[in-house]
């Protein structure tokens, strides 16, 4: 499978390029006379990233693949997630997420329950981590973090003993599809 990505960012940062360079110009026509030189250098800087960019694109041409134009966005929403949840049935044990991989420049999103009537559920690395105090990353009702990680079943939570966790507190995740 031919990876994509390498040309995806150039395209990406060519566009980029091509604004900053534009807007450099823009600013170096206000610019008072003592800056005119620092203004020239950030220019040619910018020129030399454009070459540097095109460069790469014919490189990515002779190696057989297609480069990829500058007006596709990396952050370009897309139609598909999946969401679920993960009850925690049982107090202080660790529970897995479901495996879901993730695509690149996706993250999974945690949150706490809004209903969790406990202080907060415990999210770790793995089981143990999850249900260790000292290591474990705290969420409070309604709180959500995002993971940068490849897959959700990286990820384990539970719920502490009382007076901190309640039984059937959990969590709800979501992650974007590509």
């Amino acid at each position: 499978m031919v990876n994509k990505a390498g040309p995806f960012i150039v395209g990406a940062g060519a566009g980029v390029l091509g604004t900053l360079l534009l807007r450099a110009r823009e600013a170096r026509a206000t610019a008072p006379e003592d800056t005119q030189q620092l203004w020239d250098m950030i220019i040619a800087l910018m020129e030399s990233e454009a070459e540097l960019t095109a460069s790469i694109n014919n490189l990515v041409v002779t190696m057989g693949g297609t480069p990829t134009p500058a007006t596709v966005d990396p952050f370009e929403n897309t139609e598909k997630f999946v969401t679920g949840q993960v009850i925690c049935t049982v107090i202080n044990q660790g529970f897995q997420l479901p495996s879901i991989p993730i695509p690149k420049n996706k993250q999974l999103v945690v949150k706490a329950l809004p209903v969790n009537v406990g202080t907060f559920v415990l999210v770790g690395v793995t089981q143990g981590d999850s249900q260790n105090l000292n290591i474990a990353y705290p969420l409070v009702p309604n709180e959500a973090i995002g993971l940068l990680i490849e897959n959700a079943d990286k990820v384990w939570v539970s719920t502490p003993a009382l007076p901190l966790g309640a039984l059937n507190d959990g969590i709800a995740f979501i992650v974007e599809q590509t």
